[in-house]
Parts: structure tokens; sequence; C-alpha cells
């Protein structure tokens, strides 16, 4: 029952937040691009995923667009055949597959270079990290490229691909 209402409540947050687009960035003067890819496979993740999105949205700091992918796992490329966008992203969040289901444990946190000397980005980690657990439930953490050798090579890599500047 408890189940029931917290994830009828998840639905109503994301009525009220407006829903999320597939690859919409939403218009805002904000400066700082996000990019927040939904690996997931449950109603109930993408509904903590949309949850996600609208509290970037309302934040009002980030230009957000939102994409699905289909990733057979939590370290497979969720960009891999997608078109490039026309500027490159800021921040790239990858929510994997496995995160409803306990099967994965981390939310990839993806900037480009050393975090520590671009503020608005290590800001933003510091701010997802930390709502990661409220957001996904206590199992999961978000991890940056400081925190974990696959970040730091993921994150390279959608530099050279032109999706992080």
């Amino acid at each position: 029952m408890r189940r029931a209402m917290g994830l009828a409540f998840l639905c109503c947050v994301l009525l009220v937040v407006g829903g999320f687009g597939v690859e919409t960035p939403v218009p805002t003067a904000a400066p700082f691009r996000v990019l927040l890819v939904d690996c997931t496979t449950t109603l109930e993740s993408t509904l903590r995923v949309g949850g996600l999105a609208g509290g970037i949205r309302q934040s009002g700091l980030a230009e957000l667009t939102v994409l699905f992918s289909d990733a057979a796992s939590p370290y497979g490329d969720p960009l891999d055949g997608r078109p490039l966008p026309a500027v490159p992203f800021d921040l790239i969040i990858v929510v994997p597959r496995g995160v409803g289901d306990g099967t994965a444990s981390v939310v990839w946190l993806l900037v480009a270079g050393d975090p520590a000397a671009n503020p608005p980005a290590s800001s933003a980690l510091e701010l997802l990290s930390a709502g990661m657990s409220l957001v996904f439930g206590s199992n999961v953490s978000g991890v940056g490229p400081l925190d974990d050798l696959w970040a730091a090579l993921t994150a390279s890599l959608y530099v050279a691909e032109g999706w992080l500047q």
C-alpha cells in the first residue's frame, strides 16, 4: 500500500512538473546545458527520472534535454549511433538500466576535464551526487569522473565525440 501511494505521489509530481519530452530542450536563459539520458526499463524508475528532470527544470539553473536509450547494460554506451547535438553539453547524466531493480547502483555524472576547475560543473556534481539517494533510494549514488575510472573514460569519449564541452 505504501509503495502504491509513493508511486501515485511520483505520478502527481510528474504531472505537476509538466512531464518531459524526448530530445526537446526547454528554452531558458541558463547557460549551463544538461543532457539527461534515461536507460531505465521500469515505470517506477522512469517516473523517478521524470522527477529528477522536473527538479532540474524548475531550478532554472540549466537548459535540460532528456533522451531515452535502450542501452543493454549499465556500462553500455547510451549515445552510440545518436546524432551529435549542435552544441555540446556541459553535463551528461546517465541513469543506467538496472537502477530500478538494484542491479546497478550508480548514476553517471559526466563532465569534461577536472570538475574542480569548473565551478558550475563542480556545484552541479555536488548537488546531484547528494540528491541521487533521495531520487532513487539509498542504494544508488551519483558518480563523477573524479570518483570512478569508467565515468572519466566515458566523459573523455564524449568530449572527443562532441557530446561534452
